[in-house]
């Protein structure tokens, strides 16, 4: 009989600690995710290094997200790492894509298919994290509709909203270019425009209005009847400037660059490299993001010209500007 009660009392014990160590767990998935909210993002916010970020979401990714298994609710969090996670193999993405167009020009078309080939596996990685973030958002707060909103409680969950309704377009746009192998819902474009004007466009400078914007040039099908996308985008990108964050002025050329309009394409990226004074620091890393975003249209804009990315420095000018060649010191190629 005493054997009996000694193995009924170790398996209770046992039990008992098991649970102990899932109310220690869940305490501390729930401390981590608050310190994340309260401490962590208002600090990233702060910081222009898009690939710490970067290093920051893949890193961080797994670990915050495993506390789920024992009842935290890090949701609001994961769609921020998620989509800055993506900006590493978005990157990764770039490079190849470059590595595709000098290919081109050399007419190497074995080196071609293998870059266009590892840009798709790269971008099909950054449709999911994005894909990720975006079902995060909707999973917390809820779908707009035509006539109601998802409450929005403070600036934290607007800026969540924001972020991980522009992470389902960004999928959608990586997925094409991964021939659709994520299979990203094609009905996100709809829900990201009624989504969008949740959110107050003063207060996030021309972001909300700026995305409809895009949504309407890009899918002229959903723009309201007698909807202007351009002019629209245009007052989106003066409200960036004059609150110091810039990403609309990437929109409007990621855009110009979607539809494949040359003019419209610089006339962006020049006004954003002219609109470099009085960034809000509050927001340092929305506007390096935009930085990030008009580097890598820049980027494949003077790689198809002329073989090589955007010299360094010289972001906002164009191949066919430069009236002489520049002096190359021979001893710079060297060191």
């Amino acid at each position: 009989m005493l054997p009996k009660l000694l193995r009924f009392a170790a398996i209770g014990g046992f039990a008992t600690a098991l649970s102990a160590c899932g109310m220690i767990y869940k305490t501390t998935g729930d401390v981590l995710v608050r310190y994340g909210q309260d401490e962590m993002v208002p600090y990233l916010m702060h910081s222009d290094d898009v690939d710490m970020s970067c290093a920051m979401g893949e890193s961080l990714t797994p670990l915050l997200l495993s506390f789920e298994a024992v009842g935290s609710k890090p949701d609001k969090l994961g769609a921020l790492v998620y989509t800055t996670a993506a900006l590493c193999s978005e990157n990764l993405a770039l490079e190849e894509e470059l590595r595709y167009q000098r290919a081109l020009r050399r007419g190497d078309v074995d080196e071609a298919k293998d870059a266009r080939t590892q840009q798709k596996r790269y971008a099909e990685i950054a449709a999911r994290r994005q894909l990720e973030s975006y079902n995060r958002t909707i999973k917390v707060f809820g779908e707009a509709t035509e006539d109601s909103c998802p409450k929005l409680k403070n600036d934290f969950d607007e800026l969540v909203w924001m972020v991980g309704s522009i992470s389902g377009m960004q999928a959608l746009l990586n997925d094409s270019t991964a021939n659709n192998r994520v299979g990203v819902p094609r009905d996100v474009p709809a829900k990201v425009q009624r989504g969008a004007a949740c959110l107050d466009n003063y207060k996030w400078w021309g972001v909300p209005n700026g995305t409809r914007a895009v949504i309407w040039n890009i899918l002229p099908m959903l723009a309201p009847e007698g909807a202007d996308g351009w002019a629209e985008l245009e007052k989106s990108v003066r409200l960036g400037f004059q609150h110091g964050v810039r990403l609309p002025s990437a929109l409007y050329a990621m855009t110009a660059y979607s539809i494949d309009d040359p003019e419209r394409m610089r006339k962006g990226i020049r006004e954003f490299v002219a609109n470099d004074k009085n960034i809000n620091e509050e927001y340092a890393l929305l506007d390096a993001l935009a930085t990030h975003i008009i580097q890598s249209i820049s980027d494949r804009l003077w790689t198809d010209r002329t073989g090589q990315r955007t010299p360094y420095g010289e972001l906002g000018t164009f191949w066919d500007d430069q009236t002489q060649e520049e002096d190359i010191n021979i001893d710079d190629l060297l060191f």
